[in-house]
């Protein structure tokens, strides 16, 4: 029998009940208020800012991350865990690599500390109000030719990264192939690699699915990675070691995960 993160998520969902629909209503208006608070009541202060003392945008960051912070909490309250590395800090500027199942989870890497920019796709800067937020906070747009140059004079000036190497949402919840833009770049510029584990995410919201599903949620940074710039292709070591701590930690939770869809199921029942 396959375990819970093999089987196709749009096989995974609870029954459609009134108070899932309430709760993803409530969700998307109230995620839909925080971007519009950002965006235009507080968007000219922000570009204001950019344009002349904080060039950076930190400030805009550090706004967007305090609104989703308190609205993640909000949505999630006990159901989502944010784990620490054990005895130590998250090193500032890093570059945290998260595997990725669903929209929310750069939502979820916000929950950590780090100030950093998101490597991010297309389709996020096209669309209204968020495309203005992503580039009033300085994220950079991934199919840029120069996104790497951008990356690297980022980490110059201490300011880290969020990265989804896989490139795309997974549909089964398999972990994909990583792509080496960030493993490149973590040599380049010798700055740690922070592999996190994000559990839960594409069960809560799936691609391709509008409704938002009450099941725990868990983020877990696993270490600390350096890359060795003497060894030959250190990028591709850097990725394997990278790519192994997460599928480890999501195989570990497999079994957790099952549980969990399963109280689920008897509770929408």
């Amino acid at each position: 029998m396959p375990s819970a993160d093999t089987i196709p998520m749009d096989r995974r969902h609870a029954r459609l009940t009134w108070r899932i629909r309430w709760r993803t209503a409530l969700v998307y208006t109230w995620f839909g208020l925080y971007l519009f608070v950002l965006a235009v009541v507080l968007g000219p202060l922000l570009w204001l800012a950019g344009a002349t003392w904080d060039p950076q945008r930190r400030l805009a960051r550090r706004w967007t991350r305090a609104f989703y912070r308190h609205a993640m909490r909000g949505f999630c309250g006990a159901r989502m865990v944010i784990e620490n590395l054990p005895g130590q800090a998250i090193p500032e500027p890093c570059i945290l690599v998260a595997n990725h199942q669903s929209a929310i989870d750069i939502l979820l890497l916000f929950q950590l500390s780090p100030d950093a920019r998101c490597w991010a796709k297309d389709w996020p800067f096209q669309k209204p109000l968020l495309g203005w937020l992503m580039r009033l906070c300085g994220h950079l747009h991934v199919d840029d030719p120069n996104v790497l140059e951008q990356a690297a004079e980022s980490i110059r000036q201490g300011v880290g990264l969020y990265v989804f190497p896989e490139g795309t949402r997974s549909r089964s919840g398999r972990l994909g192939r990583f792509h080496d833009g960030a493993f490149l770049l973590a040599v380049q510029t010798g700055v740690p690699i922070v592999p996190v584990a994000i559990r839960g995410s594409g069960r809560c919201m799936t691609p391709g699915y509008v409704a938002i599903i009450d099941v725990p949620i868990s983020v877990r940074p696993l270490g600390i990675l350096y890359a060795d710039p003497a060894a030959p292709k250190a990028h591709l070591v850097l990725k394997r070691q990278t790519h192994g701590l997460i599928a480890a930690a999501l195989e570990a939770d497999a079994s957790t995960a099952a549980t969990d869809d399963h109280k689920s199921s008897i509770v929408s029942t």
